[in-house]
């Protein structure tokens, strides 16, 4: 950890705040992560198959739903089992991505946002799946519909530096 003063130039920022990003370093990111994002959709997919499975279970035997002595409780364990390994599997890696400033906002669209700073003011860039890469951003209350364009200057890594990087 720095002693170093902070910044006369730096804008404020949480304590905590993420990594900021620029275009191009978030861009590779993207190609590092991507197949992990359909992994993830996938797992998703998956966790709410066991949810549909334990709940018409639960229906089914009502009350005895815990009881050890019925002919689906081993089935109702294993997939408890699997429901918590393949929850705490999808939390740990969206974990991982937010304490490094890539936030998934919603993992079936393929919708992936970076913070950085542009301006002096934190911005989130926006991802879709089914773009070629990093070309809007959008404002952290702004939203998916509040998204704007980049400019070119911006795409090649025209974005404030992190304020917490030393000066070049």
């Amino acid at each position: 950890m720095s002693s170093d003063p902070p910044r006369e130039d730096a804008p404020d920022l949480p304590l905590a705040a993420p990594h900021f990003w620029q275009v191009p370093e978030a861009e590779r990111e993207l190609d590092r992560i991507s197949p992990r994002l359909v992994m993830l959709r996938e797992q998703v997919a998956r966790l709410a198959q066991i949810q549909e499975e334990r709940e018409r279970l639960a229906r089914l035997w009502g009350k005895e739903v815990d009881a050890a002595d019925h002919p689906d409780a081993a089935r109702i364990r294993r997939l408890e089992r699997e429901w918590q390994t393949l929850y705490r599997t999808v939390e740990a890696d969206l974990e991982r991505w937010r304490d490094r400033g890539i936030e998934v906002k919603d993992l079936n669209a393929g919708l992936v946002d970076f913070y950085a700073l542009r301006k002096g003011e934190v911005i989130l860039l926006c991802w879709k799946s089914d773009e070629d890469g990093i070309h809007h951003w959008h404002p952290l209350n702004g939203g998916f519909r509040g998204r704007r364009r980049l400019t070119e200057s911006e795409r090649g890594g025209g974005l404030d530096p992190d304020p917490r990087d030393p000066p070049p």
